[in-house]
């Protein structure tokens, strides 16, 4: 069955048939069909043409419709306008009623605020007639005024200058004052000022006394360092020659000579001019080397004296030399003692020397002092 009112053929069957007459039958059907689905298409269109036109009426309805609620708002709208200027006008009237009552009443009072002030000005004028007349009296016996307005422009003149006068008075009282206050305020600075400065004169005083008293001190202590230094000096030149005296000694001997280390050491700026002219500090360099010749020395001296002891104990052991027998040739045995000498390192009176020995030699009767390095 197609669509509402069209069927579709029945279908025959036919049993034991040839296929010809089934292709017929086929497209018997076939025809059929198609003529149903042609008819069918033919009721469809005629359908939407309706349905086309219903769409057209109902949307030209709308329209209509809208155009006319379009319309009506806008005649809503106008009135709802209307109706707004009409109450803002009826504000606005019963506004301007308002003030045109207080202003009503506010003439009313100044009415009769103008009636008390005229009544007032009557009376007032009914008790200046009496000055009016002294006026005309005054008059009458000045030449110098003819009319009471020349008596009034002469009184408004006079209390003008006498407003001026009083305008400058009190003027000259304010400035006065200023000048008075700011003269207060000056001698208040200045006493400051003065007070600051004696300050600053007694502060500058007393750094004075104490710069006087350190530059006493300062004084004290250079006359005590140059008498330090004069006894370094003294007490540097005895040990130089004592060591100078120690170095002449051992070189006079003839069998030792280590005076000859000495030849390769250069000499100093101060040699070649003199040796007048010598600084401490180079004198105490040649002590120095001389000292290390007098070690040197010495230690010859000592090796000889074991060498000696060796040599008699090698005698007494072969039968040559009885214990206890004296020799001839035998020198008596030094004996060295050391004393520590504080007084010249702490002055530094001289970089090289930073401490002193005595040396005493019993074979030479006397002592000598020996500074090392």
């Amino acid at each position: 069955m197609v669509g509402d009112g069209g069927k579709f053929p029945q279908q025959l069957i036919f049993e034991n048939v040839s296929p010809a007459t089934r292709l017929l039958e086929k497209r018997r059907q076939m025809y059929e069909v198609q003529d149903a689905l042609e008819a069918q298409k033919a009721r469809f269109a005629k359908d939407e043409e309706q349905f086309k036109k219903r769409e057209e009426n109902l949307r030209a309805r709308d329209l209509h419709l809208q155009h006319q609620l379009i319309r009506f708002n806008k005649f809503l709208q106008d009135n709802e306008a209307k109706r707004r200027r009409a109450e803002n006008r009826s504000a606005e009237e019963q506004l301007q009623i308002k003030q045109k009552d207080d202003e009503i009443r506010e003439l009313e009072v100044q009415l009769e605020d103008l009636s008390r002030q005229c009544v007032d000005l009557d009376e007032e004028v009914k008790r200046n007639m009496k000055y009016e007349e002294f006026l005309e009296r005054a008059k009458e016996y000045s030449d110098d005024f003819s009319e009471i307005q020349d008596l009034l422009t002469r009184y408004e003149t006079l209390e003008a200058a006498h407003r001026d006068l009083v305008r400058s008075q009190a003027l000259s009282k304010s400035r006065n004052e200023e000048v008075r206050q700011e003269f207060q305020n000056y001698q208040k600075e200045s006493a400051n000022e003065i007070l600051g400065h004696t300050t600053m004169t007694a502060s500058l005083q007393s750094e004075l006394e104490a710069s006087e008293t350190l530059r006493q001190q300062l004084q004290l202590d250079a006359e005590e360092a140059t008498h330090g230094d004069s006894e370094q000096s003294l007490f540097l030149g005895k040990i130089i020659m004592s060591v100078e005296n120690l170095f002449l000694r051992c070189t006079s001997r003839e069998s030792i000579q280590h005076a000859t280390e000495l030849e390769g050491v250069p000499a100093s700026r101060d040699d070649e001019v003199g040796d007048a002219e010598d600084s401490p500090a180079d004198k105490a360099q040649k002590a120095i080397r001389q000292l290390g010749v007098i070690q040197a020395y010495l230690k010859d001296f000592k090796d000889i004296h074991e060498q000696l002891k060796r040599e008699k104990r090698s005698h007494e052991n072969a039968g040559l030399v009885r214990p206890g027998q004296p020799e001839d040739d035998k020198y008596p045995e030094p004996t060295f003692v050391y004393v520590q000498e504080s007084r010249g390192a702490q002055h530094g009176g001289s970089s090289e020397a930073s401490g002193s020995r005595a040396v005493k030699g019993v074979d030479g009767g006397m002592s000598q002092r020996v500074v090392q390095q």
